[in-house]
Parts: structure tokens; sequence; C-alpha cells
């Protein structure tokens, strides 16, 4: 009832919106954008009606009540970014169709020997290796689980009850702290590039990304390792017949097939010419379009359109071009300018510790929330942008801080619907949940934080601008 009553107050403030008196720094319509944004960011909070629609209506809204014409709302079904994530989640579907996941899980498995220090080792450097094939972290969790399932339930008097719990809280987290290290890690990754692109003319390129953000994935993925060891040690240092449990689970894939092998050579083709953008400088989603069409043409064919069509969320470029419009829309009405003249008289006098740490803490609190680390980025991405540009301090710098902020989701398990599934399944309780996600978070806070100030500059990316 709560959530319907926020929604229609919500609505109300759309509806009035147009007749608010005007601010002499925001346009005439920068009510109206406003009202829509916080609709837009109430109804992805409550999933009163799915995402999808939600972000239709978005686009209406601002074409109805003239922020933008119609054709430039929709046009940002267009955006490259869109035409990236589609054909990185097409991309994952040849993944799981081949089992090349499941190749890949149970060969590095069989490298632990039993240990399940090393056990809990490989399912976090699998789930970390499976953010290059798949932008999704709820579909790289999907492939672990009946991996570590099967593993549990097979070992499960020798192992006891950490090691049923070590097991699900690594699939749990890993696929989600995952998400930054790569420009392809998740959606909200993709769409928060585009943003950059759009709002401060900053255009990412794959390999920048990845030695911006992927260094502080890999610190905290260590760090967890341990955490997770030390809150959960093992009642059994070493599981005897796990090596055979693992082989025979790899024995029922059989022998790698002709289409697995053409499916890792245009991963390769892929890797291969996102790392040489420098050289041919094709942009990274004209080349992952390429590689995917690559997919469907005989001689090669790994995948039919209604295998693709079937399996691939279409919602998401409607989320994305929601996002969009809403960007476009505040630029247009002015409530940019409008934000970023308040932002330079609140927060000029602040150190610029105290504002990217204020700024980082703001997002992981709003992020509790949040079910979908996409709507966050979409919703609040542009907001903080604004409010960087009229700041001292660098916004692209800034920015990168509130998308690593905005992927943390570790306080309570409906923060992400994998963290609900697994939670489900009742190997780990919710005290658990909330102990292990606060110490990740806190990591990645830290991690981050060193970063931005002492590594980040190193590459070029400055806390102050110029």
């Amino acid at each position: 009832m709560l959530k319907q009553a926020a929604v229609a107050v919500c609505f109300l403030f759309v509806l009035l919106s147009p007749v608010l008196p005007q601010s002499s720094t925001m346009g005439s319509e920068g009510w109206s954008a406003i009202a829509i944004l916080v609709l837009a960011v109430v109804l992805w909070l409550t999933n009163v009606i799915p995402a999808s629609v939600t972000s239709m209506m978005v686009v209406v809204l601002v074409s109805l009540l003239g922020i933008l014409p119609f054709e430039q709302a929709a046009q940002a079904l267009g955006e490259e970014e869109i035409w990236l994530i589609l054909s990185m989640l097409i991309m994952g579907v040849a993944v799981e169709k081949y089992a090349l996941d499941k190749r890949l899980a149970y060969n590095m498995l069989l490298l632990a020997g039993g240990s399940v220090k090393s056990i809990i080792l490989y399912l976090i450097v699998i789930a970390f290796l499976l953010t290059f094939f798949m932008p999704n972290a709820l579909g790289r969790l999907t492939v672990l689980l009946p991996v570590s399932i099967g593993m549990i339930e097979t070992m499960k008097e020798q192992g006891g009850a950490h090691f049923g719990k070590l097991v699900l809280l690594t699939v749990t987290f890993v696929p989600y702290v995952s998400t930054i290290g790569l420009l392809t890690g998740a959606g909200g990754s993709i769409y928060a590039v585009g943003l950059f692109d759009s709002m401060l003319g900053h255009r990412w390129s794959y390999v920048d990304w990845m030695l911006l953000m992927m260094p502080i994935v890999v610190v905290v993925l260590a760090a967890m390792w341990m955490l997770l060891l030390y809150l959960f040690p093992p009642e059994t240092a070493v599981l005897t017949g796990s090596d055979r449990f693992f082989r025979q689970e790899k024995e029922k894939l059989g022998p790698m097939t002709a289409a697995e092998k053409k499916l890792i050579a245009l991963y390769l083709l892929l890797a291969l010419l996102w790392m040489t953008s420098s050289l041919h400088h094709l942009p990274i989603a004209l080349t992952g379009v390429l590689v995917v069409t690559l997919l469907f043409i005989p001689g090669i064919q790994l995948l039919t359109w209604k295998e693709a069509m079937g399996k691939v969320d279409w919602g998401v470029p409607l989320l994305f071009a929601a996002g969009f419009a809403l960007a476009d829309a505040l630029n247009e009405s002015g409530v940019v300018r409008w934000a970023s003249g308040l932002a330079t008289s609140l927060l000029a006098d602040l150190p610029a510790a105290i504002l990217a740490a204020a700024m980082m803490t703001a997002f992981i609190l709003i992020r509790i929330g949040f079910t979908n680390y996409t709507a966050m980025v979409a919703s609040l991405l542009p907001v903080a942008l604004t409010f960087a540009a009229g700041s001292e301090l660098n916004p692209l710098w800034l920015g990168m801080l509130c998308v690593a902020a905005s992927s943390i989701g570790y306080f309570i398990p409906t923060q992400s619907a994998g963290s609900m599934t697994t939670f489900a399944m009742g190997y780990y309780t919710g005290k658990d949940y909330l102990v292990v996600g606060s110490w990740i978070t806190l990591l990645l806070f830290l991690v981050t934080m060193l970063a931005a100030f002492f590594y980040w500059p190193l590459l070029g990316l400055s806390v102050y601008p110029g």
C-alpha cells in the first residue's frame, strides 16, 4: 500500500509540474523533468510495474510535457551502448548453449586437488573470468549455481555447514563484485559509458576502463577469499572424492566440439579487436555487433535467431533508452545548469576526500533500495554528474567513484535477484549475508578511494580537471 501511495504522489507531482513556479535558472520544463526523474526512480525502486513499462512511460512523458520531441526521446534506442549490450547478451546465449562456461568451471576446479581453500579460490577465479563472457551478474551466478549445489550435495558428509556457506556466498558475491572490472561487465557499466560520453564528452575505451577498475576488483576479491576463510573456517581441509565428482561432471559434457572451438575463436577475435581499438579506431559496439553476426552466418552458425530471441531480455534497450532520454531532458530543461549552480554554492568549500566519501556513501545507502544495478545507474548517475560538474573536482573522476558505489548491493539479500535466489536455498543466514556483505562494502569503499587518489591520477584521471 505504501508503494502505491508513493507512486500516486509522484504521478501527482508530474501532473502539477507544468504549473509550478519557474526558477530563473531553469527552463519552463525544469520541474517537469525533475518530476519525471523522481517518478522513474520510485517506479524502478518499487517495481510496482515492470521496469520496461516504466522505461516506455519515461519516453512518452518527456515528449507529452514538451521537454523533448518524441523522435529525440526515442532515438536513444539507436545509441551504440544498446547495440553493445545486446551483442554481449547474445554472445552469452551461445556460451550457455554449448556449456563453455561449465567446461571452464570443471577444468579449473580439478586443479584444486580437493583442498577447500583452493576450491573457493578457483570458484572466485571462475566467476571473475566469466565476466569476460557474460555481461550479466545474474547470468554468471546462474551458471555457477548448479555446479556449486552439485558439489555441496556430493561432499556434504565431509564438508560440513561451513563448506556450504563458503561456496554459496562465494558464487553469490563474486559475480556482482566483478561487474565494475570491465566496461562490458554489466548493463549498468555499459550505460554509464554512454552517459559519460553524452554529458561529459568523454568516450571510454575497453582497455582504459579495465586498467582503471580491474585492479580494484582483483584486490577486493583476494581480500574476500581470505575474509570468507576467516569467518567460516573449513571443518575439513581436503575433500576426498571431489576430483572424481568434477571429472564425472566434465565427462558428461563430452569432448570439446567444433562449435565450442569456433565460439572460443570468436571470443578471441572480439578480445583482439577491443584490445587494439587504438589502432583500427572501430567503436567497441561495432566490433561487438560484427562478431555477433558471425554467430548466425552459414558455415559458422552457432545460433539461430529464434534461440537468441528466446533467451535475450529485450527490455534492456528500453531501460537504456529511458535513461538517455532522462539525461537529455535534464539538460534541455535547464535542470543541469540549475543543479550545477546549486552544487557550486554547496560543495565548493568541501575537501576532495570528504566530498568523494560523501557521494560514495550516499550511493551505497541509496543502493539498498534498488534490486538492479542498471536501474540505479540510469536513475542517479545523471544527477551525480550534474552535481560533479558544479564542483571543483573532475566530474569524470567523481563519476567513476559513483559508478563503483552504484554496484555495491551487499547488505540484504533483496538487493539483487541473485542474492534472493541463493538465500532462499537455506545454506546461509541473513546475518551471514550482512556480515560478509558489510566487509565487502567496506573493502570496496576503501580500495576504490585509495585507487581514486593514488592510482587513477597515474593513468591520467586526476582529482581536479586540467
